[in-house]
């Protein structure tokens, strides 16, 4: 009979037969469960909202953890030692929740060796992957670390299991296992010289070192794995390291400057946006590391001065650093960690982790002296070995392509940051939340995204990481108001900080459209007043980006000299379809309200301009109006021949098939990206002479249209004639050549940095 990993129902039915036999009051167990069930359980643990999201959210975001000892155990692996002591009055509850848990693990162990089941666990003869495990008692926990192996890992692994002698169940259950290859040794090795002496048996081409007290949460390894292989300079890869009571151990270490070490973000929400980003780090516990079984054997594994353990793993990554190869915390990896498992001498732990750290420091002595001095400030300094520009970005939400209004381009300008070496943090001033899946569909997974704060927290979380940041960017002029405010309230914390205003867009020219088309226009003293202000905004910045030269011009003429005009990047990427083999309108656009830009031109469109084209070439003429919706009127405008696609991830497709864009915009401000996009697609646009001023494009680009009777009679001379919807699609496509050239956007933004470094 061979034994299954269970499922989530049985799993629950134990617990609750756990919770029968125990005498703890209700409300704990309770919470034990509630961690059961996040942790252990769901195979979607990553996408769960946040365990004390609502309890010090400023600690959470800035990720300073919580700091036990100046000196932290560089490793907790499987040896006869325990410093679980040294830091029992930190873990609180945490220690209550392992005797739980402790106990359900027995419970699952000994009904296993009662029922004469096997565990298999998966062998291959070519192994991508070998994992290697040591043990030491403590079977009730490798039984549940072997199961999580079971269920997780992919046929491409071979399983290394060494047993240092063990003197409990270990044995009875390793007689049980299948599919393992199971080194029992006749003494205690301890961990380090048991894990060199895996290691020199594995046949994988990566070796996964992974404690007998943790459990793989699904996607991990296959996560890891990814990123180890996405570049040939990473050396090692590790992750997030979850407690039993679901507070964080660490994500990614630091290493100090006097060779201590420290876990980054110890006690805190693991799904916190501070430790969900990936980035470089000074090392990653040997609980869960994933390194290249050909740079482990030309640094000879762990070095054998460091036995029985404590600091081995420190110094593997430092000495991969040393190589030039990087060391990587990857957020989507992560395991469950009983921590502290084995048990032995208290004052021996302390002793050699003291004598450890003298080894380390004098080994890395050169390398120690760049390092930062150890405490509390520099934490967030420690924590990444990014050496770029630091970049706070102020928007109002992740900018997210499919969002439209400015923030694809406020996406294009943090890729770019990035590109050239910057660490950019995104923090949204709205407080719209969204999973983290959805945070970084489309976004690097190396930047920080701050979710969840919004605007009223802004002032505490720049109070935590004053003069953190080289650079801030304010985009749009009510984000830039809301800095501005606090700068002038505590202007010691921007003393090292160039601020930036990406003014994104002339809103009050917008404005102004917008009340004229509603019949409350501005009188001219008004509007003049209004955009006096917007600019003004501009005084405190040290330097202010603009879209276009007309609305920098506008900056110039209000006494605002440091301006940068950056634009929009993109690609021409035309599709091939002929226009023959193609039909229909498209629309792409956000549509957040009917009273948006995009959300007035598709209900003029429906209702003063698509009947006429109809009238002149027939019903069978289509309209497609893919991006989100949140108009009930233009749902209930869209007849039979209105296709509502709402967001799509990709519109290859659409652009593709179509035969005419339009962009119906009758107010606005900026530069309209959709006509950029949709050029660069190979798709003729006929928009409003709004939008083209705003280009600065021509009758060549583009079918500009004054009215409605207008923009009918240009989609119609299109729709029907081969020769100038060719001749205007390749003069578009020339256009977005030259104007969004991904070349000199990247060059304008590098302009933009030097300039806040001389400042």
């Amino acid at each position: 009979m061979t034994f299954k990993p269970e499922g989530p129902g049985s799993q629950l039915e134990m617990l609750r037969i756990l919770r029968q036999e125990l005498t703890l009051k209700e409300k704990e167990l309770a919470d034990q469960k509630w961690v059961f069930e996040r942790f252990l359980e769901s195979p979607t643990w990553r996408f769960t909202q946040p365990i004390r999201w609502t309890i010090n959210q400023i600690r959470k975001a800035v990720g300073n953890g919580k700091k036990l000892s100046n000196t932290s155990i560089a490793t907790e692996s499987e040896t006869e030692l325990d410093l679980g002591e040294i830091q029992i009055s930190a873990l609180g509850d945490g220690n209550r929740s392992k005797k739980i848990f402790a106990t359900h693990y027995r419970v699952q162990l000994e009904s296993f060796l009662a029922s004469g089941s096997s565990l298999e666990l998966p062998n291959s003869a070519t192994p991508s992957i070998s994992v290697i495990i040591v043990l030491f008692n403590r079977a009730e926990l490798t039984f549940a670390c072997l199961r999580s192996i079971a269920q997780c890992l992919k046929a491409d692994t071979e399983v290394i299991i060494v047993d240092n002698a063990s003197t409990d169940e270990t044995p009875r259950l390793l007689d049980r296992i299948r599919g393992a290859h199971i080194i029992r040794n006749a003494r205690n090795l301890n961990f380090l010289l048991a894990v060199n002496q895996a290691a020199r048996e594995a046949r994988g081409d990566f070796l996964l070192l992974l404690n007998s007290d943790a459990q793989l949460l699904p996607g991990t390894v296959s996560c890891a794995h990814r990123t180890l292989t996405s570049s040939s300079n990473i050396g090692a890869v590790g992750g997030k390291i979850i407690l039993l009571d679901g507070l964080l151990q660490e994500a990614g270490s630091i290493i100090w400057q006097d060779g201590s070490c420290y876990g980054y973000g110890r006690g805190d929400d693991p799904m916190g946006p501070a430790y969900m980003f990936r980035r470089d780090v000074d090392y990653c516990s040997g609980a869960f590391l994933l390194t290249p079984r050909v740079i482990w054997e030309q640094l000879k594994g762990f070095d054998e001065a460091f036995k029985p353990a404590y600091y081995e793993e420190a110094d593997y990554c430092m000495r991969l650093r040393a190589k030039g190869l990087r060391v990587v915390y990857e957020p989507d990896a992560a395991i469950l960690h009983y921590e502290f498992a084995s048990s032995g001498s208290l004052d021996r732990a302390i002793r050699l982790q003291i004598d450890h750290q003298k080894i380390f420091a004098r080994r890395h002595e050169d390398a120690l002296k760049s390092q930062c001095p150890p405490g509390d400030q520099m934490i967030l300094a420690a924590r990444s070995k990014s050496r770029g520009d630091r970049i706070l970005f102020l928007d109002d939400r992740t900018p997210h392509t499919w969002l439209g209004s400015g923030f694809p381009r406020a996406r294009t300008l943090i890729l770019s940051m990035i590109k050239q070496g910057c660490f950019v943090t995104v923090f949204p001033l709205s407080e719209f939340r969204e999973d983290w899946d959805v945070v970084y569909s489309d976004l690097p997974r190396e930047i920080e995204v701050i979710t969840g704060l919004g605007s009223k927290m802004l002032e505490g979380f720049l109070r935590e990481r004053k003069n953190y940041y080289n650079s801030i960017v304010a985009s749009r002029p009510h984000n830039m108001k809301k800095l501005q405010s606090i700068m002038k309230a505590h202007p010691e914390w921007f003393t090292n900080t160039h601020i930036i205003y990406d003014a994104e867009a002339l809103f009050t020219r917008r404005d102004a459209l917008f009340r004229k088309l509603g019949g409350n226009p501005w009188t001219e003293q008004e509007e003049k007043k209004a955009l006096t202000e917007e600019i003004a905004l501009a005084a405190s910045a040290n330097c202010v980006v603009s879209v276009s030269e007309e609305e920098g011009a506008a900056f110039r003429q209000c006494g605002i000299r440091n301006i940068q005009v950056i634009g929009h990047t993109i690609s021409a990427d035309p599709q091939p379809a002929a226009f023959d083999k193609r039909s229909g309108l498209l629309f792409v656009g956000a549509i957040h309200s009917e009273a948006s830009p995009n959300g007035d031109s598709m209900i003029w469109f429906l209702t003063e301009v698509y009947p006429k084209i109809k009238g002149r070439l027939g019903e069978s003429v289509c309209l497609t109006i893919a991006g989100l919706n949140n108009s009930a009127r233009i749902r209930s405008l869209a007849g039979s021949d209105v296709h509502i696609t709402g967001h799509l991830q990709d519109l290859s497709s659409l652009y593709a098939a179509s035969k005419l864009f339009v962009a119906p915009t009758r107010f606005a401000a900026g530069l309209p990206h959709k006509i950029h996009e949709a050029a660069a697609r190979g798709l003729p646009v006929v928009a409003t002479a709004l939008l083209a001023s705003q280009l600065n494009w021509t009758n060549s680009e583009l079918a500009i249209c004054e009215n409605a009777d207008d923009f009918a009679s240009r989609c119609v001379e299109l729709y029907t004639n081969a020769e100038k919807w060719l001749n205007m699609r390749n003069a578009a496509l020339d256009r977005v050549k030259k104007d969004c050239s991904n070349e000199n956007f990247d060059k304008t933004v590098g302009a933009l940095l030097d300039a806040a470094r001389r400042s």
